[in-house]
């Protein structure tokens, strides 16, 4: 999952294709949302701040500090010019969140209450649904947006990705009937 999700980062980034630019940040939300709510078990409210804090907000936060603290080195001027800078930025900005993250945990500052308390009665549905919309929406709008193999690819990776965590949010979710009514039969 984590390859076709770099996949599909080169792929809109690489390719040009600047009309589907909007997707990216899109797909970028639903898939780190879609995980910690299927395969961590996060609830759905949860797992949307966490998500949008914890992809979207810190790690901008991170960079700007960065690029005031720079002195000019990463201004937005000289990121336009020298694509490497870029690449210096994101990768002081990850080893910086990195840093931030093990530094926090480390000192006891993570994550202590019950998530249970907030989570909603249908929400395993509300994840099916958003699955399901996902795997056929993406693909078929890049497609049908322009056709092209970069496109054609990045639509392969998105429904790839989205089914990926469909076929597990279904597989989960039997597991789980079983498991009620194997317990429920023993009783």
């Amino acid at each position: 999952m984590s390859i076709a999700n770099s996949f599909i980062n080169y792929l809109v980034y690489f390719s040009g294709a600047t009309r589907v630019s909007s997707f990216v940040a899109i797909i970028g939300v639903l898939i780190p949302f879609l995980y910690l709510a299927i395969i961590v078990r996060v609830p759905v409210i949860w797992s949307l701040i966490a998500t949008v804090f914890g992809g979207t907000i810190l790690p901008l936060i991170i960079q700007l500090v960065i690029i005031f603290a720079s002195f000019g080195f990463l201004s937005p001027e000289a990121l336009k010019d020298h694509i490497w800078r870029n690449y210096a930025l994101d990768i002081t900005s990850g080893i910086v969140f990195g840093l931030v993250a093990f530094a926090l945990y480390s000192q006891g500052w993570h994550f202590k209450f019950d998530f249970e308390k907030i989570r909603l009665k249908r929400e395993r549905y509300i994840v099916i649904a958003i699955s399901l919309f996902a795997a056929l929406f993406f693909p078929v709008t890049l497609i049908l947006t322009k056709f092209s193999l970069s496109l054609t690819l990045l639509s392969a990776c998105s429904f790839i990705v989205f089914s990926f965590l469909l076929g597990y949010t279904i597989k989960k979710e039997r597991d789980e009937m079983k498991s009620l009514s194997y317990h429920r039969g023993v009783k």
